[in-house]
């Protein structure tokens, strides 16, 4: 059994088969996965699933939600409905950690960071590639969730990020500078004020004999802060231009500040 909340709200049974539910089945079921296993207040419920203002009739439709969240559990695996608790306050939905793709995530990119720690990069890279593929868009995607389950979405998705910065970090120590520059693309252009991926693409392209367009990346960055924010990009970025401007780059780099220290910890 897989729950899965990164991206819509799914659940997959043991024979491979993904169960869907939609509209405020989806919202509770969302509201129950970003806390697993721990009681969720039936107040805060009430809130992601109306985060607009609740009806007089809230507490019984949560309950209606709630069956349905049972019988969905019920056609996964019978008997499982169980899993869905009533708790004093609310409702408490026991999953386990390798059931869930929030955990899951949270696991595998720990163990990418304490492997780039020990310097071992090539399983940096495998368990951050294996924690990063479990995304299939963002956080209950598709369903209506309160501010909480937004906030908590920000936060999940400022961890996505740092996994992706420390496996650019990861292929960058590796050499595979052409994976290094086909992900950091999107992630620059989608985060286009993030300097560590503008910095880190144009290390990727000046390795890979692409001087030019590296110095084109730091032009297009540089333009962006100056006239958005009026500011002029860090030093870093601006001695890594002078670097590749002269050919003179170290072999180590690590004296740019986002290449010192591998983590996935929310920049």
């Amino acid at each position: 059994m897989q729950f899965r909340v990164l991206g819509s709200v799914e659940i997959v049974d043991d024979l491979g088969h993904v169960h869907t539910p939609n509209g405020r089945t989806a919202s509770l079921l969302a509201a129950l996965l970003v806390q697993p296993d721990v009681p969720v207040d039936r107040q805060d419920l009430v809130r992601a699933l109306w985060p607009a203002g609740s009806p007089a009739s809230a507490a019984a439709n949560l309950r209606q939600y709630a069956a349905r969240c049972r019988q969905l559990l019920n056609a996964c695996a019978d008997g499982i409905g169980y899993r869905l608790r009533s708790a004093p306050a609310g409702y408490r939905l026991h999953v386990r950690r390798d059931e869930l793709d929030l955990t899951l995530f949270e696991d595998r990119a720990e163990q990418g960071r304490q492997a780039a720690t020990r310097g071992d990069l090539a399983q940096a890279r495998d368990h951050l590639e294996a924690a990063l593929g479990l995304w299939r868009g963002r956080l209950g995607q598709g369903a209506t969730l309160g501010t909480e389950i937004e906030h908590r979405a920000l936060y999940w998705d400022e961890l996505r990020l740092g996994a992706h910065h420390l496996l650019a970090q990861t292929r960058l120590g590796l050499g595979e500078y052409q994976q290094a520059i086909a992900e950091l693309r999107p992630l620059l252009s989608a985060h286009p004020f993030r300097e560590e991926f503008a910095g880190m693409l144009m290390l990727a392209l000046y390795r890979s004999y692409r001087k030019g367009e590296a110095l084109r990346i730091y032009s297009q960055t540089r333009r962006r802060f100056v006239e958005s924010l009026g500011l002029e990009p860090t030093r870093d970025l601006q001695q890594l231009q002078q670097g590749i401007l002269a050919e003179n780059l170290p072999l180590d780099d690590r004296g740019f500040a986002w290449l010192r220290q591998p983590s996935t910890d929310p920049a």
